[in-house]
């Protein structure tokens, strides 16, 4: 009886340490710095008039939790990193660009708000709570569910902020300056879907890009690789 209740102690002991490391592990993320290279760097891009424009599609999962701490792609989210390289003289508004994401059977997706993207991915803190607490008490009666529920809580506000801070939110871009934020497509309801969604080829379209001193409205399509 003494081995068998022994074993058990230290069974769940080691449990409870893997669980203690898994919920702690979302609370470390710290939003990285994300560093823009030199427009030849990125294989998707248009140039006219000076002006070099970026799409990077987040097709990885590493990729894409690097910075948002969440794979957007389990539910059908594609992050596509916008980059804007004005080395001219003039300014350009993007306060009325129109931004979409064309698939190649003529499918066109609009983009989600960072409010949207959120409550689709963040994780759901009552269930987290309700599911550890009752771990915790089969096993040593430890109240996981309010580790969890800090957890969860701290995970949600990071990503929330990470999704937010790095959507475009500037719409001007002056002579010499770069301009970039994130657009959020969804593909796919789920992971399966999107997995079969990436498979196909797209376009990310800009309509109404305009030139500030002439007022002179442009259109870009740039095909994602």
């Amino acid at each position: 009886m003494v081995t068998k209740h022994l074993g058990f102690r230290i069974c769940a002991a080691m449990v409870c340490v893997a669980m203690i490391g898994s919920l702690s592990g979302c609370a470390q993320y710290k939003r990285p710095t994300l560093m823009i290279k030199v427009p030849d760097f990125y294989e998707n891009r248009v140039n006219t008039h000076q002006l070099t424009l970026v799409a990077d599609p987040y097709f990885e999962q590493s990729k894409i939790e690097y910075i948002f701490n969440t794979n957007l792609l389990d539910e059908g989210f594609l992050p596509i990193h916008f980059i804007a390289f004005n080395y001219g003289g003039e300014s350009y508004d993007l306060s009325e660009a129109h931004f979409t994401l064309m698939r190649d059977d003529g499918l066109v997706y609009e983009p989600m708000t960072p409010k949207e993207v959120a409550k689709k991915v963040l994780k759901h803190t009552s269930l987290r709570m309700v599911g550890w607490g009752f771990a915790g008490l089969i096993i040593l009666s430890i109240p996981f569910s309010l580790t969890a529920g800090i957890d969860s809580f701290r995970a949600n506000k990071k990503i929330r902020e990470a999704i937010t801070k790095e959507t475009l939110r500037i719409f001007q871009i002056g002579p010499k300056e770069v301009l970039d934020g994130f657009y959020f497509f969804r593909i796919g309801k789920n992971s399966k879907s999107t997995q079969e969604a990436l498979k196909r080829k797209y376009q990310f379209r800009i309509e109404k890009l305009v030139q500030v001193e002439t007022d002179q409205a442009y259109e870009f399509v740039i095909g994602l690789n």
